[in-house]
């Protein structure tokens, strides 16, 4: 069977499994880049290929180590914002990640444009001395991981029950005839509000419907 896998906020993926699993359950899997440890948050889709294979699921020793391994990426995550500052990097280092198996670490930021930082990279393997992956992440990726409340007054969407962040335009705005100033169409994160998209598949369908026209009467007067 297939499964869609959890291993960070910002690191889905799906893998196989001999045994059913429920949601939430933690395990370890395997793929190509080594052995680690994720939750189970749905079944995989069928039409998207698997990148791993799940070993077991997760018993006490395994959790004692993640508990081990979850204070050791606050010492990394630390360390690399050290090596941000140093470097002078116009980036926000977010989160950081060990495999299961400590064979690297994986750091997440955010910026307001595409970074390059190889020599961040080669200073921050050096000093953990291990294999480094450093990802950048968008603004609202890294606003569904922080949260916060919209201009509703409601928990934003990404954070509570959208799971995928589908692209928005300002097409939408104008096809449900929403003339406002970027301002009022922004989220928190800065960019184009998500629930411009809830509505927007039944305002193509409402498009796409024939004109009726209404029937015409001729109204005389009697005199």
């Amino acid at each position: 069977m297939k499964y869609r896998l959890e291993i960070t906020p910002f690191w889905k993926i799906v893998v196989t499994g001999s045994d059913e699993f429920s949601d939430g359950e933690k395990v370890i899997f395997k793929t190509k880049d080594g052995i680690d440890a994720g939750t189970i948050i749905g079944p995989g889709p069928a039409e998207e290929e698997e990148t791993g294979e799940i070993l077991r699921r997760l018993n006490d020793e395994d959790l004692i180590k993640l508990e081990e391994l979850k204070k050791y990426e606050e010492w990394c995550l630390v360390e690399f914002k050290n090596a941000v500052r140093e470097f002078n990097m116009d980036m926000k280092a977010v989160y950081s990640h060990c495999q299961f198996d400590e064979g690297r670490v994986i750091f997440y930021f955010t910026a307001e444009k595409k970074m390059k930082f190889r020599k961040l990279h080669r200073y921050i393997s050096q000093k953990l001395n291990k294999r480094v992956v450093i990802k950048q992440i968008g603004a609202r990726d890294f606003t569904r991981y922080c949260g916060g409340m919209g201009p509703c007054g409601r928990k934003i969407c990404c954070a509570t029950f959208l799971t995928d962040l589908k692209s928005i335009s300002l097409r939408m705005a104008r096809r449900q005839n929403i003339f406002l100033a970027p301002n009022k169409l922004s989220g928190i994160c800065g960019k184009l509000l998500c629930c411009l998209n809830f509505e927007e598949d039944f305002y193509n369908d409402f498009q796409q419907l024939p004109v009726v026209q209404e029937p015409y009467f001729d109204e005389k007067t009697d005199n």
